[in-house]
């Protein structure tokens, strides 16, 4: 493996292992309820601002009803007066009166569709976070007992971080190791044949070589002195 590929592999690791440890699914729990609250709430404030124009509706309705009422007394007391043109007016007031109060009606009656439609999803939403929230605590029950077991199993069976990072540590080790050994050993041989200086060793090339013999013969001298030494004298005459 090169180098840029040891490299690409521990980058890869380390991305993946901040990745688990940022995709927590305690907190992705937690915020998924923390969305579902928040809809929650915004469909009551719905529902608030619903009810409240509905009732800013029912005060006009009221106010278009009494508009009708007044016109049509008006009406009546034009009549017995002897005044149709008067009469006349009234009742075209009453006939706009009416007219706004069925238009106030028929929104009213949306306004009632929609209340109800947010009730109703007020209800299952609530329901939906009742049991999200159950589910969500017996997952989480599920990953914290999960997740002490792996720690405990790697622990166990030696495949921990720790240990696997310090085996790693030592195998690099062992391999930079061997690589100066070989080295050193390559640099000894090319002295011992010449075809690399010594530079602790005075002369040159020749003086070397020279010296060498001069040991060699001086080591042969030594050893047939050891063997005359060591043989059994002649017997003179």
């Amino acid at each position: 493996m090169s180098f840029f590929d040891r490299l690409k592999a521990i980058f890869g690791a380390k991305v993946n292992q901040a990745l688990d440890e940022i995709e927590d699914p305690r907190a992705s729990l937690d915020y998924s309820l923390t969305r579902l609250q928040a809809s929650l709430r915004q469909i009551s404030d719905s529902l608030v601002e619903v009810s409240t124009a509905r009732r800013t509706l029912e005060s006009q309705r009221g106010q278009a009803q009494k508009a009708i009422d007044q016109a049509e007394e008006q009406a009546r007391q034009a009549i017995r007066l002897g005044r149709e043109d008067l009469a006349t007016r009234a009742l075209e007031r009453k006939a706009a009166a009416q007219e706004r109060l069925n238009t106030l009606n028929g929104n009213i009656e949306a306004l009632d569709s929609q209340v109800e439609n947010l009730k109703t999803s007020q209800a299952n939403m609530r329901q939906k976070i009742e049991l999200f929230q159950a589910k969500k605590e017996e997952l989480k029950a599920l990953y914290d007992s999960s997740r002490a077991q792996l720690q405990v199993k790697e622990a166990a069976t030696g495949i921990s971080k720790d240990l696997s990072d310090a085996g790693h540590a030592i195998e690099r080790a062992e391999t930079r190791i061997h690589a100066m050994q070989a080295r050193v050993e390559a640099i000894d041989h090319l002295i011992a044949t010449g075809a690399l200086d010594d530079a602790l060793t005075p002369g040159d090339d020749i003086d070397r070589e020279l010296s060498r013999l001069t040991r060699a013969a001086a080591v042969e001298s030594e050893l047939a002195r050891l063997k005359a030494e060591a043989a059994p004298a002649e017997v003179r005459p």
